[in-house]
C-alpha cells in the first residue's frame, strides 16, 4: 500500500512568528514519534521567512487520523485557532509513488 502525503503551506503574518514557530517544531519533532508517522519535515522559505511548508509521510489515512488526535497536535491546531488571520494554512492530501 502507498504511504500518505499531507503537505501544508503556512504563512505567517509578520509579528507573530516567534509564537508560532516552537510550536510547529514541536509538532514536527513529537509527530515523527508516533509509531505510522514515518517522516514530518518543517522548512522556510529561502525569499520569505513568514512561509512554511510542512512534508509529512503517514502509513495510511488512519495514521494521519491518530496524529490529529494527539496531545502536540492538538496544542498546535489550538495555538492556530488563537491567531485566526495572522496565520494562513491549506493543505493536500498526495499519495507517495513507489
Amino acid at each position: 500500500m502507498s504511504r500518505l502525503v499531507n503537505l501544508v503551506h503556512v504563512k505567517v503574518a509578520e509579528g507573530y512568528l516567534d509564537k508560532i514557530q516552537d510550536a510547529m517544531l514541536t509538532n514536527a519533532r513529537q509527530s515523527v514519534l508516533e509509531e505510522n508517522c514515518h517522516q514530518f519535515d518543517v522548512v522556510v522559505s529561502q525569499e520569505d521567512d513568514h512561509s512554511f511548508v510542512f512534508y509529512e509521510v503517514y502509513e495510511d489515512k488512519a495514521a494521519l487520523d491518530a496524529h490529529r488526535k494527539t496531545a502536540h497536535f492538538l496544542a498546535y491546531w489550538k495555538l492556530i485557532g488563537e491567531l485566526g488571520d495572522n496565520i494562513q494554512r491549506s493543505a493536500q492530501l498526495y499519495t507517495l509513488l513507489d
